[in-house]
């Protein structure tokens, strides 16, 4: 099991900092994902950050990521200060807000909120893909970004070159 905790300014950045941190630890520990596990997870931390910066309290809020791959789940929380609960709402068509539990709700296997001595902790549970597929793996094990291009790069180079920099004309033997 893996398990790492941040802490965020209670800010609107927050939210788009917290996708990259969580993106960086999905990285870091090799976790499985594919398309759909990607944007349920970068979805469900942006929306969870999104509730405790807008109805938080505290200048600070904590995002916990654990991941057990036994189970194949990756658990996220976010705790503030605020002892109120989220609720889910029904938000009409022309609602510009309110669906954020909603969305939560439905892309995570199970969610919830409880009081802490602290605040509240609101934390969702999504489910991993049991190994890795499509593009995302194939990406994987190029490596970095910039390992990519520079793969690519050196695929193009001639492999002599004159003191001049041109290339030489290399004959078979």
């Amino acid at each position: 099991m893996s398990s790492q905790s941040f802490f965020l300014v209670r800010a609107r950045a927050s939210a788009a900092i917290s996708r990259r941190r969580l993106v960086e630890l999905v990285s870091t520990w090799r976790l499985p994902e594919d398309e759909d596990s990607h944007m349920a997870m970068t979805t469900v931390v942006s929306e969870l950050v999104t509730n405790a910066v807008s109805h938080g309290t505290g200048d600070m809020l904590s995002v916990t990521v654990r991941a057990d791959l036994g189970k194949s789940r990756l658990l996220l929380e976010v705790h503030d200060s605020s002892p109120v609960l989220p609720r889910l709402r029904c938000p009409s068509p022309d609602s510009e807000s309110g669906r954020g539990m909603v969305l939560v709700e439905h892309l995570s296997i199970a969610c919830g909120a409880e009081n802490t001595v602290r605040g509240k902790r609101v934390w969702a549970e999504l489910s991993l893909p049991r190994e890795q597929t499509g593009r995302r793996w194939a990406l994987d094990r190029l490596g970095p970004p910039h390992a990519i291009v520079q793969r690519f790069r050196n695929a193009f180079r001639p492999l002599f070159r004159t003191r001049s920099g041109q290339p030489a004309a290399v004959s078979g033997g």
